[in-house]
């Protein structure tokens, strides 16, 4: 039961990681506390929420139609009863192609807990150590992706990225020219609905000494996994986003770097 609980607890862990604040500087507050056994602690956690909001410069109104809620419900732990604590962010959004807004959840985190419940401070302590961690992490991933890198990035979108940092957008094109130059080939593999390639596209290729540092060593090459045209050894892997340095003469992969966790690595191939 420990291991199963801890896998989960990974998971969910791994999840929080997946999503991106950009953008968001404001929503309204709720607190959701489904246990008699905590629901006393509502206008604290509340004040917590206030004062990370606060920190971080975002509006707390409540005609917002974004929230941010904290819901804290009883859960089977065992043989034991926990605690499930969530924070969620739910706003309406727009899918491409749709011409109506949906409500989507577009953060989430969630941890577990057993305090003993016969022990008071015990429920306060974890509690409010575990609602702490969790907005400390919403507020230092939005302070992350918010981060005014204008002077050092050039404003780039997912849908016009390849013209706006000159990249190639067909494998051969790209290998033509790259032969020509006597370079290797940098591929970005894509897909329209990956958050961590929107996250490489805004921190990391955008920032103009990166740019020019790949386009002094390398022909960048940006293709779509689902949608382009492209030599099947660059499709053995369904994650993305993929960095592949390719050799232009005989299309060997000379360097692979799957995942946004991956640009440190590529980050010192460029030095």
């Amino acid at each position: 039961m420990k291991l199963l609980l801890l896998l989960s607890m990974g998971v969910m862990a791994y999840a929080q990681s997946f999503y991106v604040l950009s953008g968001v500087d404001s929503y309204r507050i709720l607190v959701a506390d489904m246990s008699k056994k905590t629901e006393k602690y509502n206008g604290d956690i509340e004040k917590l929420m206030q004062g990370i909001s606060k920190e971080i410069g975002i509006v707390t109104s409540n005609k917002d139609s974004r929230v941010l809620a904290l819901l804290v419900s009883d859960v089977s732990m065992g043989e034991v009863i926990g605690l499930k604590i969530e924070l969620e962010l739910g706003e309406y959004v727009l899918r491409k192609g749709d011409t109506q807004n949906i409500f989507a959840l577009t953060y989430m985190d969630t941890k577990l807990i057993a305090p003993d419940f016969k022990d008071e401070e015990d429920v306060e302590d974890q509690l409010a150590d575990s609602i702490e961690e969790m907005l400390e992490s919403f507020k230092l991933q939005h302070i992350e992706d918010n981060t005014n890198q204008s002077s050092h990035n050039k404003t780039v979108t997912h849908e016009t990225f390849a013209s706006d940092m000159d990249y190639e957008t067909k494998y051969k094109t790209a290998l033509d020219k790259a032969k020509k130059e006597g370079k290797p080939l940098m591929i970005f593999m894509t897909t329209s609905y990956c958050p961590w390639c929107r996250k490489l596209e805004n921190r990391v290729l955008s920032q103009s000494k990166i740019d020019k540092k790949i386009k002094e060593k390398y022909i960048p090459l940006m293709l779509n996994l689902d949608t382009s045209t492209y030599p099947k050894q660059f499709a053995k892997t369904r994650f993305t986003p993929i960095l592949y340095i390719v050799d232009s003469h005989d299309e060997k992969i000379l360097h692979q770097f799957v995942g946004y966790n991956n640009r440190d690595g590529f980050l010192r191939l460029l030095k």
